[in-house]
């Protein structure tokens, strides 16, 4: 069985599960199957990712949770927030490129910097905000 993520919900590659409910006209109760499916990424999208950790005054670092990681294109913009660990990630058709990052948090400097989206890869740049 094969099953199309032609939905507005499904943007970016992944593993997704969910539960099929079956209704019969029986008497017993039927269980809800789980299911999972896998979205491929197109052959010309690459991944940009890292993770974001803020720079104490001390020079000491830690993850920064609830970055904000601006991704620009000639085509359009993306706006991803880094979790509890300080990671994002996007996949995008590097037809994109070249991609202007942009990271802000309160309290820190902003940081900016040019990445190139690889088909078929994973770009890793990572980002250490100064405080502010």
């Amino acid at each position: 069985m094969s099953v199309k993520a032609s939905v507005d919900e499904i943007t970016q590659p992944g593993e997704f599960t969910a539960q099929v409910a079956i209704s019969t006209n029986t008497p017993y109760a039927v269980a809800s199957v789980p299911v999972t499916m896998t979205v491929a990424p197109p052959n010309t999208w690459g991944k940009i990712t890292g993770t974001v950790r803020g720079k104490a005054s001390e020079g000491s670092t830690a993850p920064l949770k609830g970055a904000t990681v601006q991704v620009d294109s000639w085509a359009s913009s993306y706006t991803l927030i880094t979790d509890k660990d300080g990671h994002y990630a996007l996949w995008l058709d590097a037809r994109n490129n070249p991609l202007t990052v942009i990271v802000t948090k309160d309290g820190y400097a902003p940081t900016v910097t040019t990445v190139k989206v690889v088909k078929k890869g994973t770009v890793t740049t990572d980002f250490t905000p100064k405080k502010a």
